[in-house]
Formats: structure tokens, C-alpha cells, sequence
């Protein structure tokens, strides 16, 4: 009985409504404080951060603390110069995943001459394989996830003309599986999320 009383107890405390303020100041203050731990164990990620951050700010009807300008000044820092590509955050290697992130970004705000576009097309098919398959970045690792970032990012560039779309399609197709479900490469196992992957690189190459 006395457990039950707790239960109850506990589930009176629980919040029934969405703390939309205390979500919108953690996002908003998330990555401010630069010389914290977090901080620098997050630099991998800052890029997609700010993607997830800005997205989620916009759908709760809220603005984060920088302007558009610093935000693509940011972005703009963050780009290869040789290869084209887009880093997670500035002094890192290009990466297809941040490119996406970086590409998204500065089409909410219709502002990709922020960036040297032709260099992302550059990078994204220079990451292609002779099988259709893309690597995430010049170190090799190959996923369908990366098929993906490749076909979205080329489309909302209206540049799909740049990498082999037929090979393309054969990897990804390559990687379905007996249960219906789709794998990183093919005979991988089936995953949700590459699922959603392989599910939008077809919606996309469209």
C-alpha cells in the first residue's frame, strides 16, 4: 500500500504539459559557454547542433540568440576551401553529414551564397564510389546514411545532374533486406534509422 501511495505520488509531480520555455532556453543557451567541457566534447557535432537547435526553436515559435549573419558567417568559416566540403565545426574535416546540416540551414534562411555552392557539388560527388555508394568523408567509412545526405543535399542545390544517380540507386537497392527492412551496406542488418534513410534517398532522387 505504502508503494502504491509513492507511485501515486510520483505521478502527480510529473509535468502533464510541454515546458516549451525551459526547452527554448536550453537550446538557446546550449554551446554559448565556450570554455566548458561540453563544449569542446560537442565540437564533432556543432554544425548538425545548430540544425537540430534551429529547427526545434522554429517549430516551438522561437528565434535563437545569433542573427542569421552569424550564423552563416559561421557556416561560411566552416567550409573547405580546397575540397568544398563542410566541417562540423571550424578547423575540422569536411564531412557529408555537416555539409547536409550546413546546406539545410542556409536554405531556411535563403541564404546559400553564403557558401561556395559549386564547391559542395564538387565535394559531394567526389565522395561517390564506382558501386553507386557514397563515403562519409575522405577517410572512407561507407554507409547508406551517406547516400542520403548525398541525394538530399544535391536536390535542394537542383544538382542532382552531378553524380551517377542509376549506380546510386543500385547501392541502396543492394542493401534492402529479407525482412524488407534496409542495412548500412548490403547483408548489414536491417536498422530504423537507415530505413528512414534509404526511404528518403528514394524520395529524394526522384
Amino acid at each position: 500500500m505504502a508503494t502504491l501511495l509513492k507511485d501515486i505520488t510520483l505521478q502527480e509531480n510529473i509535468p502533464t504539459n510541454i515546458l516549451f520555455d525551459k526547452h527554448i532556453e536550453f537550446i538557446r543557451e546550449y554551446g554559448q559557454k565556450e570554455n566548458t567541457y561540453e563544449y569542446g566534447m560537442t565540437d564533432y557535432l556543432r554544425v548538425s547542433g545548430m540544425y537540430w537547435g534551429l529547427t526545434a526553436l522554429e517549430l516551438m515559435k522561437s528565434l535563437p540568440l545569433q542573427t542569421k549573419e552569424q550564423i552563416a558567417e559561421y557556416i561560411k568559416k566552416c567550409q573547405d576551401t580546397t575540397s568544398g566540403g563542410i566541417s562540423a565545426c571550424i578547423g575540422h574535416d569536411p564531412h557529408i553529414l555537416h555539409t547536409l546540416s550546413a546546406v539545410q540551414i542556409l536554405c531556411i534562411y535563403d541564404n546559400l551564397e553564403a557558401i561556395d555552392t559549386e564547391g559542395v557539388v564538387k565535394y559531394i560527388a567526389s565522395l561517390q564510389l564506382p558501386d553507386g555508394s557514397f563515403s562519409g568523408d575522405k577517410w572512407g567509412e561507407i554507409d547508406t546514411r551517406f547516400s542520403f545526405c548525398a541525394v538530399a543535399t544535391l536536390s535542394l542545390l537542383k544538382r542532382m545532374d552531378a553524380i551517377d544517380i542509376d549506380k546510386a540507386v543500385g547501392f541502396v537497392t543492394s542493401c534492402k533486406n529479407f525482412d524488407g527492412g534496409f542495412g548500412s551496406r548490403p547483408r548489414s542488418e536491417s536498422h530504423a534509422g537507415l530505413i528512414y534513410c534509404c526511404i528518403g534517398f528514394f524520395v529524394y532522387h526522384q
